[in-house]
């Protein structure tokens, strides 16, 4: 199967980086084996062989059709576990030869000797991941009034993955069943979504589940999230509530807002405990005021400056790409 070479061509002299490994030259099977498992378990992708990337751009180097890179190719389709429906060969872009591995998007696991790789900034890793079939799991933090984005959300994963995933979210608590307990599962959890808004940074209960979450000091590895703006609020009809879009990009002022409005609500019920003074009266408050103050101390600046350093996509991006890249980092 052959290439899209008007596809090749625009990627190339558009500089389009995104899902492409780039190589001078490349002729081990073992290694552009590991390059097609780490795109196809990804969302698929472009491997160029003759082309560098220097300082974020494309060079075209060039790719002698001397080699014999069809031979290369099937002692590469040899290694794979599984049959990768990949197109190749030779393109010539503004005169300069290149050999192009365009590969697919798998609807499965792909491993090559019992390893499995993902495409990372144009290169692949090995991530160590349950080789059975097991689904994996996903917990969603969210507040109540941004119910119907999770709903979509939700139905987008499910519909990708299909019984490849099991999710859990607050719509499966029944009648009298721990609030708490439910949320204290969160770290038996493969990964977790954040769906942050302004009042999700303002309720108590996601706050609590935020701390549950970088308990474990290798949280970044297993913490996506999805951050709202004013563009959504055709979706919330006339619940929408006043505020949607959080104040996070705008800068350093504005996110120390929110541990503000948490210092503030430590205050508040601190005070409120005094002028009861009474201990077995405020004994169920002091737990409160113990969550409030690891909020505003840790855990608000923390997760703040989580979501301000990582290149995550707001709810609108990632719907018109179909959540491509939530869907990659969780395969």
């Amino acid at each position: 199967m052959g290439v899209n070479k008007d596809k090749v061509t625009y990627i190339i002299e558009n500089n389009v980086l995104d899902n492409v490994i780039c190589r001078a030259l490349e002729l081990r099977p073992t290694e552009i084996a590991k390059y097609i498992c780490g795109l196809t378990n990804s969302i698929g992708g472009y491997i160029f062989l003759g082309v560098e990337k220097q300082n974020g751009h494309m060079k075209k180097l060039g790719c002698q059709k001397t080699f014999n890179l069809n031979g290369v190719m099937d002692m590469v389709k040899v290694q794979l576990d599984d049959e990768i429906p990949m197109g190749y060969g030779f393109v010539s872009v503004v005169g300069v030869d290149i050999f192009v591995i365009e590969v697919p998007q798998s609807d499965k696991k792909i491993w090559l000797d019992g390893k499995y790789f993902v495409y990372e900034n144009n290169d692949v890793v090995e991530k160590v991941v349950n080789k059975n079939d097991e689904p994996m799991t996903l917990f969603i933090s969210y507040t109540e009034c941004d119910t119907t984005i999770v709903d979509i959300i939700e139905e987008k994963i499910k519909e990708r993955l299909k019984d490849r995933i099991k999710i859990s979210r607050y719509i499966q608590l029944q009648y009298k069943d721990s609030f708490k307990a439910f949320m204290n599962t969160i770290q038996d959890h493969d990964f977790v979504l954040t769906v942050v808004s302004d009042t999700y940074l303002r309720r108590q209960a996601c706050m609590y589940e935020v701390g549950e979450i970088i308990k474990n000091h290798h949280y970044k590895d297993r913490l996506l999230f999805v951050v709202l703006s004013e563009k959504e609020r055709k979706y919330y009809g006339a619940a929408a509530p006043e505020k949607i879009g959080p104040d996070i990009y705008k800068g350093a002022g504005e996110r120390l807002e929110y541990v503000d409005y948490w210092k503030r609500q430590y205050e508040n019920l601190e005070k409120k405990m005094r002028e009861i003074n009474d201990f077995e009266a405020v004994s169920k408050a002091s737990e409160d005021l113990k969550i409030m103050g690891q909020i505003f101390r840790k855990d608000m600046g923390e997760f703040l400056d989580f979501l301000a350093d990582e290149n995550g996509k707001s709810f609108e991006k990632l719907f018109a790409n179909d959540f491509d890249e939530v869907i990659a980092w969780l395969k």
